[in-house]
Formats: structure tokens, sequence, C-alpha cells
């Protein structure tokens, strides 16, 4: 049985890492890919681990490129806020760059991918309408799920 989506943002957990729906930022389908464990840093990973890893960020990639159908998906770890080794894998649609344009006026300009990972951040959270076509996230976690089930 799937468990309450507007509690839980869980859309996958095996013995070795978590994936989540963010929590603070409502982009549906940015999910936060965390290993278990006290790992800090990409090169002290145990070779089975590193093959693991890239394998599940794969896998959780191509589940949101099917799902939320978006134009790029960026992977980012930043490691600041919280050192454990973790990936923000980042859905950009052409709705959500759409509504960047509009809010800072840059419409032709070069994607600044970093600027519109920021906005987002900041803009699509609590309380705010999403961006005209996106999904909802409990329907787009739902989504995830069933996929990376299969």
């Amino acid at each position: 049985m799937d468990r309450d989506l507007s509690t839980d943002r869980r859309v996958f957990e095996d013995e070795q890492f978590t994936l989540d729906q963010c929590d603070s930022c409502l982009v549906p389908g940015y999910l936060i890919l965390r290993l278990k464990g006290a790992s800090t840093s990409l090169g002290w990973l145990s070779p089975g681990t590193d093959h693991a890893l890239g394998a599940m960020l794969s896998g959780a990639v191509s589940a949101i490129e099917e799902v939320v159908a978006p134009e790029r998906v960026y992977c980012l770890s930043f490691g600041e806020i919280e050192p454990r080794l973790h990936f923000h894998l980042f859905p950009r649609t052409r709705a959500l760059l759409e509504a960047y344009w509009r809010a800072t006026g840059t419409a032709g300009e070069p994607v600044n991918g970093p600027r519109l990972f920021e906005w987002a951040r900041t803009a699509v959270v609590a309380d705010r309408p999403l961006a005209a076509g996106l999904q909802g996230v409990e329907a787009a976690c739902l989504a995830l799920r069933k996929v990376l089930r299969a």
C-alpha cells in the first residue's frame, strides 16, 4: 500500500540509498538522492558503492525524464548545509524555464542553470502557485514511485 503522499516524499529506498522529493522546493520531480552512511566524498566511495551510485543516479534520472519530461535534469552536489554525500536531481522543464524568464526578465539569454536552480528554490515554494504546466508534487511522487518499482 502506498504511503500518504501529502506528508511522505520518499519515492525510493534500499539498503544503500534514499530518494526523496525535495520538501522545501515544490518543483515536481526535484529529488534528493542520499547515500546511507557517513560518506562525504565521491572519491572515498568503495568500488561497489560507486557502481551502485552510478546505477542509482542513472535510474533516478531516467524516472524523472519519464514522469516529468524535462528538457534537462541538473545533477548537483554541494555538501555545504548537509555534508553527507547527496545529490540534487533537478528537472528543468520548459514551463519552469518560461516562469524563470518571466520572473527575471532574461528571456532570450542563454540559460544559466545555477541561477535558475537558486531562483526555483526560493520561488517555487509552499503558498505560491506552481508555474502553469507543472504537475503537482503528489502526482509526481506517485508516478515516480511506480516507475522506480518497475
